[in-house]
């Protein structure tokens, strides 16, 4: 039995046309199990259904193989969502779970790269908060050392200060600070980036635990579906013992409507035979008919004789009628 269609939209059913998105178009999907749509645009038809569990699919067969898409409620099937049905339907499945790990993995080393250059810069970092400490240290103790030369009786000699020197230790000195100052940003850069990666890591996450349930679901109806299918086969098996069960019998009756078939032309040949015999025995009446004399030439010839014969009249009365009647 052929299901009912939708045509762009269009419902009609025993000649009764109505839309799809209307109180009665949603009345006939709750009343039925499955239909067939046909979208406006290019994408093919497909079969619209209603599992056990309740939810909506479409599906449609490609390579042998069924494919499905998830529509929802009864509340749900409209015909734009039927459109979108059909497109989806349209595109190759991705395997989702694989390309969720593959993002998964890759944010996984960004995230670990990140952790390298924020450890790196960390190291540099200390290293030239070390160096610029020893330069300060050095530069205190010069410090230190210089207003006691002004005191009287100190004949220490001060280290002569060489201005290239100076001004070498002074570019060093901003070169670190301004090294300093750019790893500092390079570290705060990595740690929003760390940030970043760690929300888009708890964000991918919810998305996985999203689909392991969309998985887990799908599991069950696919279980519900194998459980059908086992029915089904069920009574097609039952069935098709009926069917056997039904061409024994009809074989018993084709063997038994032969016999009777020959039984019947038996008694048709004996039918026909006695038929014979019969019309055989009526010939033989009339050519013995024949050769009687007429009754009253025998009623005379008796009568003449009848001082002779001990039979009586009436004997020989009887016996003409019954001459007569033969």
């Amino acid at each position: 039995m052929a299901i009912p269609a939708v045509i762009q939209g269009t419902v009609e059913v025993e000649g009764k046309v109505f839309e799809l998105d209307s109180p009665k178009g949603a009345a006939w999907v709750e009343a039925i199990g499955s239909f067939r749509f046909e979208p406006s645009g290019d994408a093919k038809p497909c079969t619209v259904r209603r599992e056990p569990s309740g939810y909506w699919y479409g599906c449609r067969k490609v390579a042998g193989k069924v494919r499905k898409k998830y529509i929802g409620k009864s509340s749900e099937v409209s015909t734009t969502k039927l459109e979108e049905i059909a497109e989806a339907l349209e595109v190759p499945p991705v395997p989702r779970v694989n390309k969720v790990t593959e993002v998964a993995q890759e944010v996984a080393q960004d995230i670990q790269v990140a952790q390298r250059v924020t450890e790196v810069a960390q190291d540099r970092l200390t290293a030239l908060e070390l160096e610029v400490a020893d330069l300060r240290k050095a530069l205190e103790n010069l410090l230190e050392r210089l207003p006691g030369k002004s005191e009287p009786g100190d004949s220490e000699e001060l280290p002569k200060v060489d201005n290239a020197v100076a001004e070498e230790l002074q570019n060093k000195l901003s070169n670190l600070k301004a090294d300093n100052k750019w790893l500092r940003e390079k570290l705060a850069e990595s740690q929003g980036t760390v940030d970043c990666l760690n929300w888009g890591t708890e964000a991918l996450n919810k998305q996985l635990e999203v689909l392991r349930v969309e998985n887990q679901r799908l599991q069950n109806d696919l279980g519900n579906s194998r459980a059908e299918v086992i029915e089904l086969r069920s009574q097609l098996e039952a069935q098709k013992t009926s069917w056997d069960e039904l061409r024994e019998e009809l074989e018993d009756a084709e063997t038994i409507r032969g016999e009777l078939r020959l039984e019947l032309a038996d008694r048709e040949a004996e039918l026909a035979a006695v038929r014979s015999e019969l019309s055989d025995l009526k010939q033989k009446s009339v050519a013995a008919s024949k050769d009687l004399p007429e009754a009253a030439d025998l009623l005379n010839q008796l009568k003449t004789r009848r001082k002779k014969s001990s039979t009586s009249l009436a004997d020989v009365e009887l016996i003409l009628e019954m001459i007569e009647e033969s």
